[in-house]
């Protein structure tokens, strides 16, 4: 690596046996090493809730008017529902203007407007903010490559996304150009092993791929389940400006965790004892954002994801970039957070909540994150 690299933090060493990654590590930047100092938890009350429909998707947007919108795959269609509680929906089955096979994600688009991609068909469709249908772009790459997977995100005039080709799983990320759907700019990345030294030796011969568009064409990487982030200030580059180790120390799981993995892996073809899931750390999972003012928000844990005897809460951790990433604080919000999108002053999540039924309830949470967002994210002393 050039010298132009900076690792923050040391290494660690853990055994990575499980086929999954189940639980998440709360995260801190390890500036100076392991213990330098104690992550900062803010536990946040949502300032509204509306019930969320049931769906394949976990895609979520948070538009200019606070309206947050979500996919109904099972109806094909897209629901908009504001802090109040009204209500838009628009969409159908099919695959002429306006319709959908499988409405996956939906963004926030140029002009106000409403973007939803969906993956089956390849066509990036546009809507007002009222549910008219503008315009389709169906020139999308396809066979044999998926442009479905990663965050994708419009900027300006294009959208940035991440595709796979299907026989060789080499993964590029793209600028689109929204009108056209011409390639503007693409680039395969390295593979994990190359800029890092992932403690899951699972994951090491992925590339980078699915970067999340920061200022000035940066782009940010998650690496080895959230193990490191990966901050190329400019996305040509040929190395990584920065390399950051996310956790401060490692977590491990507890005896209601270990109990639950246990379970869990009864029926499994492989053999993990309890001494192994107790010295596995917990790993990153879930929704990532990089929001309009360089903060970079991670789910880094959902503590009744698979386990049921804790009640719902996740964590959510924030990273500013207005140099390199550095940790600033973890959120506690309620409930299973599967998707979320940030805007400003407000934080949108779609959460899973158990009801005691047969089916979880979903949920779209607001909150207002302008009284907790630190100094060195830009807020107010």
């Amino acid at each position: 690596m050039g010298g132009r690299v900076r690792r923050q933090g040391s290494r660690f060493l853990r055994i990575m046996k499980r086929h999954r990654a189940a639980f998440i590590a709360l995260l801190t930047t390890a500036c100076g090493g392991q213990g330098d100092f104690a992550p900062l938890y803010v536990a946040i009350e949502p300032v509204a809730s509306v019930e969320a429909p049931a769906s394949d998707s976990y895609a979520l947007v948070l538009l200019e008017d606070g309206t947050a919108c979500v996919t109904e795959t099972y109806w094909y269609r897209i629901v908009c529902r504001d802090p109040g509680g009204e209500s838009l929906m628009f969409g159908a089955k099919g695959e002429g203007p306006g319709e959908f096979l499988f409405p996956h994600p939906v963004l926030r688009a140029p002009d106000g407007m409403i973007g939803v991609m969906d993956s089956d068909l390849g066509r990036l469709s546009l809507f007002t903010e009222t549910g008219e249908f503008v315009s389709a772009t169906s020139s999308f790459p396809s066979t044999p490559s998926m442009f479905r997977i990663g965050p994708q995100k419009v900027v300006g005039e294009t959208l940035v996304g991440m595709s796979r080709d299907f026989f060789s799983a080499i993964r590029r990320d793209l600028e689109i150009e929204l009108a056209t759907g011409h390639v503007l700019w693409e680039r395969s990345f390295p593979l994990e092993r190359d800029v890092v030294d992932c403690a899951s030796p699972g994951r090491t011969d992925w590339q980078l791929g699915g970067g999340h568009t920061g200022p000035g064409s940066s782009h940010l990487f998650v690496a080895c389940y959230g193990e490191y982030l990966v901050w190329y200030a400019h996305r040509d580059d040929a190395e990584p400006a920065v390399i950051v180790r996310t956790t401060y120390v490692e977590r491990y799981p507890s005896d209601s965790e270990v109990a639950s993995e246990m379970r869990l892996l009864q029926s499994a073809p492989w053999r993990v004892s309890e001494d192994e899931i107790r010295a596995t750390p917990l790993a990153w999972y879930g929704a990532r954002v990089l929001d309009d003012r360089q903060r970079f928000w991670a789910v880094s844990r959902a503590e009744s994801q698979f386990n049921e005897l804790i009640p719902g809460t996740s964590y959510i951790d924030l990273f500013c970039l207005t140099n390199d990433p550095q940790y600033a604080l973890t959120l506690e919000v309620k409930d299973d957070v599967r998707g979320m999108d940030v805007l400003g002053d407000t934080l949108v999540v779609l959460v899973q909540r158990d009801v005691g039924g047969v089916l979880p309830e979903h949920r779209v949470d607001w909150y207002d994150v302008s009284t907790v967002e630190p100094t060195s994210c830009g807020g107010t002393p």
